[in-house]
């Protein structure tokens, strides 16, 4: 009576898997076919904020270190009778489809050949010796691996809690550490920087930490989402790192205090000999409009020079990139965008904006991405000021946000972006016209020579 129950529960389940599934299958053909409308990102990811936020920028994707092992077959195995009677129902509900077949924009998703996916999960179901996944994370699970097959690691899936998470962060706000991290090739974090004055730089924290462990639990095989999660904690609550450092021997470990870290969109004030200092964190909905508010204020007081700071500032949307270059260009070329089906669009900047006139030197750093990065690119591009700091991250794609009906997001590779001299920085970055290493760790403060040689620079012309 138990394994009938078993058995029936299962079926139930294999069941009700396969229509959450197919409807996944069908709503992401939709998307293929667009369907959905949604606001357009210049980022996805930039230099990883993953204790700050996530428009950071997400860094190499992991990658398989081994391959699949051959295994003899087992001729039992092969001749066993079914001994599940839906699974002859289950392949009439999947039709078959041409093997190997690319994906179209038209393809008709809902009649992909579902059988394998649906023999390997049978036989799970009933050989496997350990807890099964709720249908939820097998949903989920399938989605993120179907997307690995683009080879694209800003087209990504964000389950429900995670890209809430990210919605929190857009406001400015979050619970964490206060770090800017990276995930290597290997699947580790790098710390790229810890925010000064947060609870990752007390604690000692430093520039090139790995962290291999979260609470005990490795890092390597969690993604970068599921590893912000863990890292992530209510205010007051406690996170063990484990640590490598180069000039340490053997890992070590780490306690940081959690706590409420808020960010400003827009810090100002005027330094000495009368320069004025901006800096933007974000690209948010209101960046544009809170920038020119502070400029204006500043220019007010009139300064001989302006400091536009962009260092750390992971991204956002990509509407907001271009009104912010139009507070320091008159007309001409923004950016350009394209992609494999036919786009081809020219953003512009318009003449008469509060900031075209006066001198200015912009600040960048490796934690420069995408929206800062087609802003220091346009800058640059049409010699409106020079670059100082260090070569930025290099992300020159766009992606579309979809919010799903769970709560989850899908973020996809729309297009690419080139400078006004046509040029791509994806995966290179751009390089500043003067170059002073490296990034200090608190922005601003007395160490900051990247900034102290932005001041020397509008001073002297040198």
């Amino acid at each position: 009576m138990t394994n009938t129950t078993s058995a029936s529960i299962w079926r139930i389940l294999i069941l009700g898997l396969f229509s959450v599934f197919a409807c996944a299958i069908i709503a992401f053909g939709s998307f293929l076919l667009g369907q959905q409308m949604a606001n357009r990102e210049a980022s996805a990811f930039l230099p990883e904020s993953a204790f700050v936020t996530e428009t950071s920028p997400s860094l190499p994707e992991l990658t398989p270190t081994s391959s699949p092992t051959a295994v003899e077959p087992n001729p039992e195995a092969q001749q066993q009778p079914t001994e599940n009677p839906m699974d002859a129902e289950l392949e009439l509900l999947a039709p078959r489809a041409t093997p190997r077949e690319p994906l179209s924009p038209e393809a008709d998703l809902d009649e992909a050949d579902l059988r394998l996916f649906f023999e390997v999960w049978r036989l799970v179901a009933r050989q496997f010796d350990g807890e099964l996944p709720s249908q939820e994370e097998l949903i989920h699970a399938a989605i993120s691996g179907s997307l690995d097959t683009l080879d694209d690691q800003f087209t990504r899936f964000v389950p429900p809690d995670a890209a809430a998470r990210m919605r929190q962060d857009l406001q400015g706000s979050f619970e964490g550490i206060g770090a800017f991290i990276r995930m290597t090739e290997d699947g580790y974090l790098e710390i790229v920087r810890p925010m000064a004055q947060h609870p990752a730089a007390r604690a000692g924290i430093q520039p090139g930490d790995i962290i291999t462990h979260i609470d005990g639990v490795a890092v390597q095989g969690l993604s970068l989402d599921e590893a912000i999660a863990r890292v992530r904690g209510p205010e007051g609550t406690i996170v063990v790192l484990t640590i490598l450092r180069a000039d340490v021997e053997g890992p070590f470990e780490i306690e940081v205090e959690r706590a409420r870290i808020e960010i400003a969109i827009v810090e100002s004030e005027m330094l000495a000999d009368n320069i004025a200092y901006v800096r933007l964190t974000s690209f948010t909905t209101s960046s544009s409009q809170a920038l020119q508010q502070a400029i204006t204020q500043l220019l007010a007081q009139n300064p001989v020079g302006l400091i536009f700071d962009l260092r750390d500032n992971p991204g956002g949307y990509l509407d907001q990139s271009v009104a912010v270059a139009d507070l320091f260009l008159p007309e001409g070329v923004v950016l350009y965008e394209r992609n494999i089906r036919g786009l081809d669009e020219i953003f512009n900047s318009q003449d008469g904006e509060i900031a075209e006139g006066i001198p200015l030197v912009v600040l960048v750093n490796a934690g420069s991405a995408s929206a800062s990065e087609i802003v220091a690119g346009a800058i640059q591009d049409r010699g409106r000021a020079t670059l100082i700091g260090e070569t930025t991250f290099g992300k020159g794609s766009v992606q579309q946000t979809h919010t799903l009906s769970d709560g989850s997001e899908l973020r996809v590779t729309v297009a690419r972006w080139y400078t006004p001299a046509d040029n791509t920085i994806d995966g290179t970055g751009i390089t500043p016209d003067i170059e002073v290493l490296p990034s200090p760790i608190d922005l601003g403060g007395p160490d900051d020579t990247q900034l102290q040689r932005a001041v020397q620079y509008l001073l002297t012309g040198e």
